[in-house]
C-alpha cells in the first residue's frame, strides 16, 4: 500500500475530472501560477498539470501540501467553498466521500460547510494495513483521532501510539506523523482537524 498519486484512465477521467477542476479554480483565485503553487506546495508542477487535467488522482500527501499552500482544506477539492447561513444540517445521504484507493480509504464529510469555521470532521474507513505513506506528514492545526472500530498506529516523530476501539489521540500537526491500520479487517475513525486543513 502507497500513497503513489493514481493515474487516471481515459475512460474514468471525465469522472474523476471534479478534484482537478476544483484545484484548478482554486489555484486561479489565488493568483498562482502551476509554478508558483509547485514551489509552495514541493509538489512538481507536471504532477499538479496532470492533476488539474484530469490524468492523475493527487496522492495523500500531495493533496495535503497542495491544501496547505493554497490556504485550503481538502473538502475544496469535492465542492466549492461558498458562504451559507449561521448553521448547516448535513443528512447522511448527502455527505461528500473523498476515496484514495491507492491507500484503501474513504473520508465521509461531517463538517457540513468546511468553509465555515476553524474545525472539520471525517468519518475515515481504512483498510487492513492501509497506511498514510511513508513519509511523515506536517500541516498547521491540532489533529483528533477517534477510534471507533479496529486498530491505528500513529508514528509522532519519535513516538508510537496504538490505539484501539475507543481510544483517542490529539496533537499538534507540526510534529511529523504517519498512521498505519494495524488490524485484520478494516479500521473506523472519527477525525477532527482545527485550522480547515485536514485530509
Amino acid at each position: 500500500m502507497t500513497g503513489d498519486p493514481e493515474y487516471i484512465p481515459e475512460g474514468r477521467r471525465e469522472r474523476d475530472s471534479t478534484v482537478g477542476q476544483r484545484l484548478r479554480e482554486l489555484r486561479k483565485e489565488r493568483g498562482l501560477s502551476i509554478a508558483v503553487l509547485a514551489k509552495a506546495s514541493g509538489v512538481p508542477g507536471s504532477t499538479i498539470s496532470k492533476i488539474e487535467n484530469g490524468q492523475l488522482n493527487p496522492s495523500l500527501v500531495h493533496a495535503i501540501n497542495l491544501a496547505s499552500a493554497l490556504d485550503a482544506n481538502l473538502g475544496f477539492l469535492v465542492r466549492p467553498q461558498d458562504a451559507h447561513a449561521d448553521f448547516v444540517v448535513h443528512r447522511k445521504v448527502l455527505r461528500d466521500a473523498i476515496r484514495y484507493p491507492e491507500l484503501a480509504l474513504e473520508l465521509q464529510d461531517l463538517s457540513c460547510d468546511s468553509s465555515r469555521g476553524i474545525l472539520e470532521a471525517r468519518i475515515g474507513r481504512i483498510g487492513p494495513g492501509a497506511h498514510s505513506g511513508k513519509e511523515g506528514m506536517r500541516h498547521k492545526g491540532e489533529e483528533l483521532c477517534h477510534v471507533l472500530e479496529g486498530r491505528l498506529r500513529y508514528e509522532l516523530q519519535d513516538e508510537t501510539i496504538v490505539l484501539e476501539k475507543g481510544g483517542t489521540l490529539h496533537f499538534k500537526c507540526d510534529r511529523p506523523h504517519r498512521w498505519v491500520n494495524e488490524a485484520e479487517g478494516e479500521t473506523t475513525v472519527l477525525w477532527v482537524f482545527s485550522d480547515g486543513l485536514s485530509f
